[in-house]
């Protein structure tokens, strides 16, 4: 069976290449390191009802101006209880609000989804420590409703859809996949509805390094773009 589980004598030649970050739009792309002392957040914006928004912790702005298919660096803040509230952009009045205990050493990112004509903000916990050694790790967020359950591949050079095995296969809307461990090499990210080898998005090839963590946001595109999917992709780990 052909695709990323089955290539692991062509991964062991291409563990050795350079990594290269994949960039894709508004992608964020930062090394990620931190001392037990403190504490990461960023924040995912995967709403289409959201207003652009600013992001606080207490009274520290740790993200501003933050739009739909955002994913933006992570912000260093000191472990323990904090209150994050989300703003219109330029305003002092929470539109959500949350208040979690920040774990030393880890990462968060507060998502932004919709919850009928309005959105709703929540934390997920973000892989803080590098994937095996000979993989990358990655984590898909499906938001995009309108193309519904979506298979995903990462095809090698000269690999097809129709040859490969989806690393993720029927992720409903609203789904997180967790975070999955696959052979570093080089791929290019394809998206299909599920059960379908009709790409929806198609990426160009990009080289994923063994202990790389990546996580993929995935949303219906405007109709004046090219490809029915836009996808985001964040750096955990590099």
């Amino acid at each position: 069976m052909a695709g990323v589980k089955d290539r692991i004598l062509w991964r062991r030649i291409a563990g050795g290449m350079a990594a290269a970050a994949v960039v894709w739009p508004l992608c964020a792309c930062q090394s990620v390191s931190q001392p037990e002392t403190t504490s990461l957040v960023r924040v995912v914006d995967a709403s289409y009802n959201a207003p652009a928004v600013d992001v606080y912790a207490g009274k520290t702005e740790i993200a501003q101006n933050v739009t739909a298919g955002m994913i933006t660096h992570y912000a260093i803040l000191a472990p323990g209880p904090v209150t994050i509230t989300v703003d219109a952009a330029g305003t002092n009045t929470p539109l959500a609000k949350l208040t979690p205990v920040l774990g030393a050493a880890a990462q968060r990112s507060v998502y932004l989804t919709d919850a009928g004509s309005r959105f709703r903000a929540k934390l997920l916990t973000d892989k803080a420590e590098s994937s095996p050694l000979g993989d990358f790790s990655v984590r898909f967020l499906q938001a995009a409703p309108t193309t519904g359950a979506v298979d995903v591949y990462y095809l090698a050079p000269d690999e097809t859809v129709s040859e490969a095995t989806p690393v993720v296969k029927g992720l409903q809307p609203g789904q997180d996949s967790g975070y999955l461990n696959l052979p570093d090499g080089k791929y290019a990210l394809v998206v299909t509805r599920a059960g379908s080898t009709e790409p929806v998005f198609m990426g160009s090839s990009a080289t994923y390094a063994g202990g790389e963590v990546r996580t993929v946001l995935i949303q219906d595109e405007p109709a004046v773009r090219r490809q029915p999917l836009r996808v985001v992709v964040g750096d955990d780990q590099n």
